[in-house]
Parts: C-alpha cells; structure tokens; sequence
C-alpha cells in the first residue's frame, strides 16, 4: 500500500503536460498546416472521390457520413503514435522520464502526464478536422461541439492502450503489431466507412467490441443531428475502456520504469 502511494500520481502530473506543451510550441504551425492539408485530403479522396460512386447513407451525402469517423480516427491515430513512438522514445532513447523523476515527480506523475499530453495533442487534430468538416458544410448541428469531450476520453483511452505497448516494447518493431492487429482493424471496421449493418453478424459483434466503434456511432450522431442513440450506453464503454486501459499502462510503465 504504501509503495502504491510512493509511486501514485498527484496534481504535479500538470508540470509533465506543461513541459511537452513548451517543447511543442517550437514546431506546432507546421503541424497544424500538415494536419489541416492531411485532413482535407482525407475528405477530398473519400469524401468526394469515392463517395461518387456510393449512394446515400441514411439519407445523407457520402462525406457528412465518413466526417465524424474521421474524427475519431485521427484522434485515436494521434494518441497511438505520440503514446507509442513518442513515449517510447521518451523513455528509453532520449531518457526523458528518467529526468523527469529526479524531479519531485512519482512515477505516476510522468505517466498521467504524457497520458493528458497525448490526449490533448489528439484533440487538437480533432478540432482542426471539424474546422475542415464545418468549410465543406458538412456539420448538421451546433451541437457537434460536444464531441470534443468524448474525442478526449477516447484519445485518453488509445494513449493508454499505446502506452501499455511501449511498456512491452523491447524495441520500436514491436509497434508494427499494435498498429496491424489492433489499431488499423478499428480503423476500417468500425463504422467509419461504412455501415457495420452490412457485415457479416459475427464481425458485427467483433466490431461492437471495438472501442471506437462506440467514439464513432457518438461522433456521428453529435455533429451530424446534434445528439446520438443510446449515448449513456457507448460513453460507459468509452469510460470503461479508459479506465482499464489506463490502469493496467501505470501498472506497466511503473514495473518497467524501476527495472
């Protein structure tokens, strides 16, 4: 008990997000010009190119149903980059964390840390892809707005699923696992491109258990209509993902940090 309070994290987990906030000050522009041109030419060649060829989902346009997947998407592909080759660099090449505990820091003070850190670089690309969803007229409702805070619980969630894989990592090809069986499956069955109605129904219960599935089905009903079926069900999911995930990667990190 009181190892777990020696390594326990604190308040002073904002000095961690602060630090990787100055660092990113210096190449921030850069990346939002990248991400807002990235974003666009995912809906462009989506969006538009493909969806000339495919009918109405729903009653709407190809690209307004593909537009809060895509969200969600790079949200979670933010927090699984910066949470696995970010933080494993952080980690073990540049000894970052090793610094940061010869600080009055526990250890969980470092890993709630880069934890927020990569969920607030995460929401940054969501925000800018709605700005891109909002110049095509493709947001339906004021209420879009609210999918922030879910894009933030669900990029807090990959963070920690990234992180419980640097943990595990003995070098960066271990991540070739985690994006090829975990995170590029959500990517393309989870309801982003099209609807999970029109799988077979085994994948359909695989696909339900996915966690972005659930971030996807509430992104595309804030943005779109302004509210989402059985929201109070899929954001329990989110949060319990989340947590899991969040505590199993403190548990890990910690091991591997004192080792």
């Amino acid at each position: 008990m009181s190892e777990f309070l020696q390594h326990a994290p604190s308040h002073r987990a904002v000095r961690v997000w602060i630090r990787h906030l100055v660092m990113y000050r210096s190449w921030f522009i850069a990346e939002w010009a990248g991400s807002l041109t990235e974003h666009a030419l995912y809906l462009l060649a989506f969006g538009y190119g493909l969806g000339r060829f495919v009918p109405d989902m729903g009653g709407m346009a190809y690209a307004q149903f593909i537009g809060p997947g895509l969200v969600v998407s790079i949200a979670m592909w933010s927090a699984s980059y910066e949470s696995t080759y970010g933080a494993y660099s952080r980690m073990r090449l540049q000894h970052i964390y090793e610094g940061m505990l010869s600080a009055p820091l526990t250890i969980g003070d470092v890993v709630l840390g880069d934890l927020l850190w990569c969920a607030s670089r995460s929401l940054i690309g969501a925000v800018l892809m709605l700005i891109v969803l909002s110049a095509f007229g493709l947001v339906g409702s004021p209420w879009a707005a609210a999918v922030l805070p879910v894009v933030f619980i669900e990029a807090l969630m990959f963070a920690g699923l990234g992180l419980i894989a640097t943990a595990l990592a003995p070098s960066h090809s271990f991540f070739n696992f985690h994006y090829s069986l975990i995170v590029m499956p959500m990517f393309f069955f989870a309801g982003t491109f099209f609807p999970l109605q029109g799988l077979p129904a085994w994948m359909q219960t695989v696909s339900e258990l996915m966690p972005l599935t659930h971030a996807v089905i509430l992104a595309r009903g804030l943005i779109v209509y302004g509210h989402a079926p059985d929201a109070l069900w899929h954001l329990f999911m989110l949060s319990v993902f989340t947590l899991g995930f969040l505590a199993v990667a403190c548990g890990l990190v910690g091991r591997r940090m004192l080792d």
